[in-house]
């Protein structure tokens, strides 16, 4: 019945009585627009008291779960590249330039790995300097990250350069 009612709030002429009565239940006519404004809401207070907008992608705040929602929102941030054959393919509809400006002002990253890498690299950097080496032992820890397996990885993946596919799997 609700979902009638909002169509028809849309599609055809509602009366004002109907339209107060429906909204003294609390009934919302842009039930989306009114789910991303919530999920900002959580998202603002996670980044105010983490200091960081990367929420990790199975983080739940206040019951909802906030990572699966950053993560469909960098999804959907892709999208604008997107044709729309590709959107409609994939299930995703294009961010607006405000969503996008309201999300980068928090500090969403939208390429998280590479801001990721970036930071273990600075990490590497510092030890370097202070070391005079790179070779970073497997179990160092630097500043709260693993720098070490960090770097193991990262010997992995340049190993991976000369492979086959089928090596590489």
């Amino acid at each position: 019945w609700s979902e009638a009612e909002r169509k028809r709030r849309y599609a055809s002429a509602m009366s004002d009585e109907e339209v107060e009565r429906l909204e003294a239940l609390g009934v919302a006519w842009g039930v989306l627009a009114e789910q991303w404004e919530r999920m900002f809401g959580l998202l603002q207070a996670f980044q105010e008291r983490e200091g960081h907008a990367n929420v990790p992608a199975g983080h739940v705040e206040d019951g909802e779960k906030l990572g699966v929602w950053l993560r469909n929102q960098r999804t959907r941030y892709q999208a604008r590249g997107w044709s729309e054959a590709e959107r409609k393919r994939r299930y995703a509809s294009a961010m607006s330039d405000e969503e996008v400006e309201r999300l980068e002002a928090l500090g969403v990253a939208w390429g998280v790995l590479a801001e990721q890498w970036e930071r273990m690299f600075g990490l590497l950097q510092a030890f370097q300097e202070r070391e005079g080496h790179a070779n970073v032992p497997a179990g160092h820890v630097e500043d709260g990250e693993k720098l070490g397996v960090w770097l193991r990885n990262q010997r992995t993946r340049y190993q991976a350069r000369g492979w086959s596919e089928a090596e590489r799997k």
